[in-house]
């Protein structure tokens, strides 16, 4: 796995985070491996409640976190740090994230209450469902 997650942030403790759970998501799901392989865009992840933000840049099969928000993201998460971690919890069932479960149902109603936002799902869904696959504990 070395090379493949390029941590430029590591004086945000939110971007080790990032890059240990997808290292060990990784080395643990090899199929996750092969979604990774394929991720083009730029994510960002902002959390307002502890005033930090992370920049995820997928290319050419690698990762590079930066910190802050860098240049213009396919998609930005908008959330706090308590519920971002929901999102680890969403499964993908035939390609889609799954909302019939308890998790799913979770993760669901943050968006409509909008305490998650994405900016961008719309626009680039293959990109979030990647990003979901690949960061996801399930």
């Amino acid at each position: 796995m070395d090379g493949l997650v390029d941590n430029r942030a590591a004086e945000v403790p939110f971007a080790g985070i990032i890059a240990e759970l997808l290292t060990t998501n990784l080395m643990q799901h090899r199929e996750k491996l092969a979604v990774f392989r394929r991720m083009q865009g730029v994510v960002a992840i902002d959390l307002a409640d502890i005033e930090t933000a992370v920049t995820l840049d997928f290319q050419d099969g690698r990762l590079r976190i930066e910190a802050g928000i860098v240049g213009v993201p396919a998609l930005i998460i908008r959330t706090t740090a308590d519920r971002v971690t929901d999102l680890n919890t969403l499964r993908i069932v035939g390609g889609l994230p799954w909302c019939l479960d308890e998790a799913g149902r979770k993760v669901a109603a943050h968006l409509l209450r909008g305490r998650v936002r994405i900016a961008g799902m719309f626009a680039h869904p293959l990109l979030l469902t990647r990003l979901t696959t690949i960061m996801s504990v399930m």
